[in-house]
């Protein structure tokens, strides 16, 4: 029932976006999104068809079942949901977001570490995977496009290299996981590891930062020209010093 009204809505969402391209006249771009459309329908037919008949999950209603396991709802919901992303995507540029893609993630990976921490607290079982995938899209979106081939090339190494060493040193019985060793595990390194590549490369504004005047005056303060303040204060202390022995022994001789 539900699947039949989320179908229902996205196709009306679709037919709308299609009456606007058809008002456009423009053939071209009406054929791109019905192929997108049907891209993602068929990617989500094989996951459907390979998550139903292993037994994975199980769908109890529909209209119609494909293979009498996939509802056919799946197959519009999933044809309009790429249609209707093509259309948000192409038109995002047009609108003004009064937030930075930057603060969302910081506000996202720091709900996403508070419920995490909280999941461990409350010993219930808490996964980190949603956390690393927030922080490696914060890194690949913040890597420049010089660097970001680089950067996927060593995340994958990382993860390899961590699947590699921890199925050799669980299976010398040295550690192991309370729910088991598997691929999600390697996958946050990687992510992991697109997040630091990202710090790295941001820690250039760090030079920005030093080379301002006023960091710079106050740098040199207390970095460079530190022995020279410091000799100053101790010749005006001395002379402070000498001057109130002066006065005060000539009090103490009147």
């Amino acid at each position: 029932m539900y699947l039949t009204i989320m179908s229902g809505f996205a196709i009306t969402f679709t037919v709308a976006i299609m009456i606007l391209l058809f008002r456009k006249r423009n053939l071209r771009e009406i054929l791109k999104y019905c192929l997108m459309g049907l891209f993602v329908a068929f990617i989500d037919i094989i996951i459907e068809f390979l998550g139903t008949t292993t037994g994975h999950w199980t769908y109890h209603e529909s209209i119609y079942f494909i293979f009498n396991f996939i509802p056919i709802e799946l197959v519009f919901l999933f044809f309009s949901a790429g249609i209707i992303a093509r259309f948000i995507f192409l038109n995002m540029n047009k609108i003004k977001i009064p937030i930075k893609a930057n603060a969302i993630f910081y506000i996202l990976i720091l709900l996403t570490f508070l419920i995490y921490t909280r999941e461990i607290y409350q010993e219930s079982k808490a996964s980190i995977l949603p956390l690393a995938i927030l922080i490696g899209l914060w890194g690949i979106s913040n890597i420049s496009n010089r660097n970001k081939e680089g950067a996927l090339i060593l995340a994958l190494l990382a993860a390899g290299a961590d699947w590699i060493s921890e199925t050799i040193i669980i299976g010398s019985g040295s550690y192991s996981y309370k729910n088991g060793f598997d691929l999600s595990i390697p996958f946050v390194y990687g992510l992991f590891t697109l997040g630091l590549l990202a710090v790295m490369e941001k820690l250039h504004k760090l030079d920005e930062l030093l080379d301002h005047p006023f960091v710079r005056n106050l740098l040199k303060l207390f970095g460079v020209y530190r022995e020279k303040y410091v000799q100053k204060f101790r010749e005006v202390k001395n002379r402070v010093t000498k001057e109130l022995k002066e006065k005060t022994n000539g009090f103490l001789k009147v």
